[in-house]
């Protein structure tokens, strides 16, 4: 018996892509570059048998195929594995008992189109970082305190359209040149409005000081918002209902859509539905295939480019040094802060077979048919061939005594199966 399904049925947002997108390319090849390209070649390939697999078998007959996952962030299933990846790091990372503030900045909507490179959200993360900085010196009087910041830059709004801002955890309070505490839960709500609307115009004047039309843009920005600068929450939650790490994480880690969101798909048309703000009401929108399409993969982010950064306390460079330095300090706490009670509580799956197990607990390597463990007996590749085969690389013989005719013709009839599911692969990414 041979089990050849794919580690996930084709879903609609696959079904979009390899519906329409050769023609995309070709009506709007300035939309798409390597990149973007890359992961989507990987993301309609994901699971496809002629893209490799690993075999399994069982002395019971049966035989089982497991299809490649593609790795791509740009995938809703290994998106996810993304995504479980990071939160196991940030349990590693996370100062667990330190207060924590959550702070969004956004940006002016006539501002966004400058936003659409590698360089330039680099330098949104950087006016976020500064802004904090400067905040806390002023509410402090000049005190220097070094705060832990980890920063996450989204791309998408709540419509899935181009809406850069940025997400900060920021904890409240820092070290001294001491290495001595001090707490700071204070933003001055004002203060962070026009601070980061100096700071980012500031820095973006400084960067587009060749383009004239992009100056005029910013002059009549500063002009219209210096009376509340830019929109900026740092409101402090009493109670927090979801786990913010993973909530943050999730939307640098797949698509800006989720497959329950897309109601609709007629071959020519998308339907999907988002919540609208401030009300949060649910609203319905109808777009081409070719709007959908140049919606979703402007928020691919480019090679390279880092989405999820650390700072102050939280750099890479010290974090060791400094975590021994805040667990002696809050050694005699008992409690962890509530923004991670769900966060620190919960498990997440590590491997694929941990992944299934958790998802709809089965164990893909036990055998339906008899609960026996399956065998990894070969695993193939579209470019490389065969990279492994047991029979090549353990030196396993095939045979049962007294029932070497019926292993031959099994044998017969899985290399027949093989040929029908090694389809050549057609200038596809593995």
């Amino acid at each position: 018996m041979l089990d050849n399904q794919p580690i996930y049925y084709k879903n609609r947002l696959i079904q979009i892509f390899q519906d329409h997108w050769e023609q995309f390319k070709r009506f709007h090849p300035e939309l798409v570059n390597e990149d973007i390209e890359a992961n989507v070649q990987k993301m309609m390939g994901c699971g496809l048998f002629s893209n490799g697999y690993a075999e399994y078998r069982c002395s019971c007959g049966y035989v089982k195929r497991v299809p490649f996952s593609c790795k791509s962030r740009f995938c809703l299933r290994c998106g996810k594995v993304y995504i479980d990846n990071w939160v196991n790091k940030m349990k590693q990372t996370i100062f667990a008992k330190v207060e924590h503030r959550h702070i969004i900045l956004t940006v002016p909507g006539n501002l966004w189109k400058y936003f659409h490179n590698k360089q330039m959200l680099k330098l949104l993360a950087d006016c976020g970082v500064r802004l904090i900085e400067e905040v806390v010196s002023i509410c402090l009087k000049g005190k220097q305190i070094e705060l832990g910041i980890i920063l996450i830059t989204q791309t998408a709004g709540r419509r899935s359209t181009w809406n850069p801002h940025l997400h900060l955890l920021v904890t409240e309070g820092g070290l001294d040149k001491n290495n001595r505490w001090h707490r700071f839960y204070y933003f001055d709500y004002k203060v962070l409005r026009k601070k980061w609307m100096y700071i980012l115009l500031t820095s973006l004047k400084q960067s587009l000081k060749t383009d004239l039309q992009a100056l005029k843009v910013i002059d009549e920005t500063f002009k219209q918002c210096s009376s509340f600068g830019f929109i900026a929450r740092a409101k402090k939650e009493k109670v927090r209902k979801t786990d913010i790490i993973g909530y943050l994480i999730k939307y640098v880690a797949s698509p800006p859509i989720a497959l329950y969101r897309i109601t609709g798909y007629d071959g020519e048309y998308v339907k999907y539905w988002y919540r609208e703000h401030p009300t949060d009401r649910q609203v319905f929108t109808k777009v081409s295939a070719f709007e959908f399409i140049a919606l979703i993969i402007q928020h691919i982010p480019a090679k390279g480019l880092k989405l999820i950064r650390h700072y102050g306390l939280y750099a890479r460079v010290k974090f060791k040094k400094v975590k021994e330095i805040i667990d002696r300090i809050f050694r005699c706490v008992k409690t962890i802060s509530q923004e991670f009670f769900s966060f620190l509580g919960s498990s997440s799956p590590t491997n694929y077979r941990e992944r299934l197990e958790n998802s709809f607990g089965i164990d893909p390597f036990k055998c339906p048919n008899c609960g026996e463990k399956l065998i990894l007996y070969e695993v193939w590749h579209p470019q490389h061939g065969t990279i492994y085969s047991i029979f090549r690389d353990e030196n396993w013989r095939d045979y049962v005594v007294g029932e070497e005719k019926i292993t031959e013709q099994r044998r017969v009839q899985q290399d027949s199966y093989l040929s029908l599911l090694e389809m050549p692969l057609s200038n596809q990414s593995s």
